[in-house]
């Protein structure tokens, strides 16, 4: 495999990632970094839930925040431009987990499951209304 490839492909097949194991919560899922496009994002952990935009203009992502399991979990949404490679964490989820639903023409599409309470919320974000793009 090259240096530009990854496991999951963007619907284009231009871009794409691979999961490196990291570690796990205790009593809970796998944490990972992310190597995207060749090159490893670093000082971010995330969870297994992504979502690639149909025209491979994002890659929406579960960023945890926290591994610590008494604080936790706290996660949120992270967006990747795949065009500026610039990152917006656009929603967060304390004691709670984001999971990228889907996009939605310019919208991302996505879900705050709450598992101690079992409360369940669907939200939709305009990608065109973010203005928080930063460098990783």
């Amino acid at each position: 495999m090259s240096e530009e490839t990854g496991i999951y492909k963007s619907p284009g097949k231009v871009h794409g990632f691979d999961f490196i194991f990291e570690g796990e919560i205790r009593f809970g899922p796998s944490f990972y970094k992310i190597k995207l496009d060749g090159k490893l994002i670093e000082n971010k952990l995330f969870g297994f839930e992504f979502k690639w935009h149909p025209e491979s203009n994002y890659l929406a992502l579960q960023e945890w925040l926290t591994t610590d399991y008494r604080k936790g979990p706290i996660t949120a949404l992270t967006l990747i431009d795949l065009k500026t490679k610039k990152f917006a964490q656009i929603s967060k989820a304390d004691k709670g987990f984001i999971i990228p639903l889907r996009f939605e023409n310019d919208s991302i599409i996505f879900e705050k499951d709450y598992l101690a309470s079992g409360k369940k919320t669907v939200f939709e974000i305009n990608c065109k209304e973010i203005r928080n793009w930063d460098n990783a």
